[in-house]
């Protein structure tokens, strides 16, 4: 099984603004129409089973109905994951009443969402998800369409770790494009997962085989961050990557990310 942990997906009627936006702002192309038609058709050409997917709103009144969209895209091949923002109520039956909806993960982009992800508001969140056992995918790092300062980088990442050791954090690109040094020093060897969305291939590959060894292998999930990357092309490169055995290309590949979204 091979299951791309970070896609994004946008409805028809704004999908081609959406990518505009981010194309001129970050200098990046798309391989996709950013639809779920899209993402599907991405998916067949890749030999790709399940793609987990996102769609960001940084409008607390935008939450509910985001939420509705995209759990309403829910399917054997679909992986819809919940958004939600530091400026609403943490009720008790949040995170069961999520995983009703069909959501088994939750996604946040720190930085277009204006929080930083060590904000004290988000505590009483991390400790509603760590009990109910809802994993987390975080933007981490830089993002190329914004300026710095950014929210989510590997020390504060850390500090959460420290905070909720049992919440189930994955930690996006790695930790973060070229901060390498910093995910060395605070992430490398922790209890936390690392997907390889977006820098899988831009990586020196010195780099992602030393974050590999040092890491454990069980926590590096396969992620391509569709529509920005190709995703027949990412997954080609990880199955090509000579210092990999089977068994470890396998588990990067789908069962890792099974495993924590218990499928």
């Amino acid at each position: 099984m091979i299951i791309d942990f970070h896609t994004h997906i946008w409805p028809h009627e704004i999908a081609p603004k959406v990518l505009e936006g981010v194309q001129q702002r970050a200098k990046i192309p798309f391989y996709t129409d950013g639809t779920l038609d899209g993402l599907i058709q991405s998916m067949h050409k890749a030999g790709i089973d399940k793609s987990a997917v996102s769609r960001i709103t940084s409008r607390p009144d935008q939450v509910q109905s985001v939420n509705e969209w995209l759990s309403g895209l829910a399917r054997p091949d679909i992986i819809p994951m919940a958004n939600w923002l530091p400026e609403l109520a943490v009720e008790p039956d949040l995170i069961s009443r999520l995983k009703t909806q069909g959501f088994r993960c939750m996604k946040f982009h720190p930085d277009y969402q204006g929080f930083d992800i060590d904000d004290r508001r988000m505590y009483p969140f991390y400790e509603a998800a760590q009990a109910d056992g809802m994993p987390i995918l975080i933007h981490s790092g830089l993002d190329r369409g914004l300026k710095p300062p950014w929210r989510a980088m590997p020390e504060r990442l850390a500090k959460v770790c420290r905070d909720f050791p049992k919440l189930f954090i994955i930690a996006a690109h790695m930790g973060g494009e070229d901060n390498y040094e910093d995910t060395e020093q605070y992430l490398l060897g922790k209890d936390i997962y690392l997907d390889t969305s977006f820098i899988l291939r831009k990586m020196p590959i010195r780099t992602l085989e030393r974050f590999i060894r040092k890491h454990s292998i069980d926590h590096i999930i396969f992620g391509s961050d569709s529509p920005w990357i190709d995703q027949t092309a990412d997954i080609e490169y990880l199955f090509s990557l000579p210092f990999l055995s089977s068994e470890v290309k396998e588990k990067i590949a789908g069962l890792n990310a099974a495993r924590l979204l218990a499928l």
